[in-house]
């Protein structure tokens, strides 16, 4: 399965919402009432207020009294405990606390959450072709909850009511925004800017800040290994041919992580466990480790590690581009703990990268128009591990945190995720 195939896919799937809404139409197709949003362009946890307003219009020729100004707001892993919500009445009204409930968007035990809320608590008065604005603003306060995990849904309906299972129902116009967040930097730091194929580990490390001293509650994540287009695999390198190891701080022991697709979600890097400092400058050591065999395409390799994103907006992920250097008498295999080879000129060009190092995006190619919303990556036959009882390459210092040989035929439901969670926030809403 080629990875542009599964980007493309999560890309159909990815925008929870689009930036402004159109207005819900009446029966008949004549516009009866609207809703327009400006301003929540971004929040950063732990910070002030993301402050905005949503404009009511009635533009019909009746007094209308019987509709309410309702909101949902959720993203991945947010608690209902972290949201504060204010609004008040026109430019020059008072803020007041919103009551806040919370709010089941579908994405279950580590998806989608959020709160609802009807913003004034009684039905909006609303004069025959007229409009009426209202001032909101939100933050986001630490917990003890995880997240978020994605940019955060902020959507608006002018409606009767909600229903009797917390869904908005017989909504007469609708407006939402993507509401940036932001606070949460990760960074990929002393990757050789070429890393020799030399069998050998070399070290780097993965530094996690956040703002305003929040904190994520981060407590696993993963690495991705793609090596390009035409000579990468989902599943990662072959088994012999590259390998990352995280350092457990309290005994110096090296644990091998995940690399292919399964590693993108399998969260085998144990952050709670591995990584040093306080709650806001989070440190990771760790090495990779390059066999003979391992190859490249030096257009698209990457380090990746994180949350992997698909297509979506995900706060936490971040890249490193990949160059590698052969190294004759080097081990076909991977082991980090055999010795040194000596080196000798190679006849093999060095690849060196074609960009500057990035930190924002995921592996990415040009999408392919034959890709499909449904695409599943085949599963193929990983190269097998080094039996238990070889010790010749065995890599005896390192604890194994449980790679898997193949990916399982469901993975692409799996990748997918970040991007079918999101349609909830608004598809969920709105059904009544």
């Amino acid at each position: 399965m080629r990875i542009r195939h599964v980007l493309m896919a999560a890309a159909l799937v990815a925008s929870p919402i689009a930036l402004t809404a159109p207005a819900a139409q009446a029966a008949g197709g004549d516009r009866a009432f609207s809703l327009r949003m400006d301003g929540l362009a971004s929040v950063e946890p732990g910070g002030g207020w993301s402050e905005g307003s949503v404009t009511v219009r009635n533009d019909t020729d009746k007094l209308s009294v019987d509709e309410h100004l309702l909101i949902v707001i959720g993203s991945q892993w947010l608690g209902p405990d972290q949201v504060v919500v204010e609004y008040a009445d026109g430019a020059s009204g008072a803020w007041q606390p919103v009551k806040l409930t919370a709010q089941d968007l579908g994405g279950g035990t580590g998806g989608y959450e959020g709160v609802a809320a009807d913003v004034t608590g009684a039905a909006v008065e609303l004069q025959p072709h007229a409009e009426r604005t209202f001032k909101l603003r939100f933050k986001v306060v630490q917990t003890k909850h995880r997240g978020p995990a994605v940019d955060i849904g902020f959507e608006t309906f002018l409606a009767s009511r909600f229903s009797q299972g917390g869904q908005v129902a017989e909504r007469v116009a609708e407006a939402a925004r993507i509401v940036k967040v932001n606070g949460l930097t990760t960074t990929i730091e002393g990757l050789p800017k070429s890393i020799p194929a030399d069998g050998r580990p070399h070290p780097f490390k993965v530094s996690i800040k956040t703002a305003n001293n929040f904190d994520w509650h981060i407590t696993t994540a993963s690495f991705f290994l793609w090596a390009g287009q035409g000579v990468g695999s989902m599943e990662g390198p072959a088994a012999c041919d590259a390998e990352v190891d995280v350092q457990d701080p309290k005994d110096g022991s090296w644990h091998r992580v995940d690399l292919g697709a399964v590693g993108m979600t399998g969260g085998t890097v144990d952050v709670a466990k591995w990584a040093t400092g306080p709650v806001d400058n989070k440190v990771l050591n760790a090495r990779i480790t390059l066999g003979k065999n391992f190859k490249l395409d030096p257009s698209d390799p990457k380090l990746g590690f994180g949350y992997f994103p698909g297509a979506g907006p995900v706060l936490f992920w971040t890249t490193e581009r990949l160059a590698t250097t052969p190294v004759d008498g080097a081990p076909d295999c991977v082991n980090p703990n055999a010795p040194v080879p000596s080196a000798r000129p190679s006849t093999t060009p060095s690849i060196t990268p074609s960009a500057a190092p990035s930190t924002a995006a995921a592996p990415s190619a040009a999408p392919s128009k034959a890709a499909s919303p449904t695409a599943t990556p085949t599963v193929v036959k990983a190269a097998a591990k080094p039996s238990p009882t070889t010790t010749a390459d065995r890599r005896t210092e390192l604890a194994d945190t449980g790679s898997s040989p193949a990916v399982p035929a469901g993975i692409a439901a799996a990748l997918l995720a970040v991007g079918a969670a999101a349609l909830a926030l608004v598809r969920r809403a709105r059904r009544g």
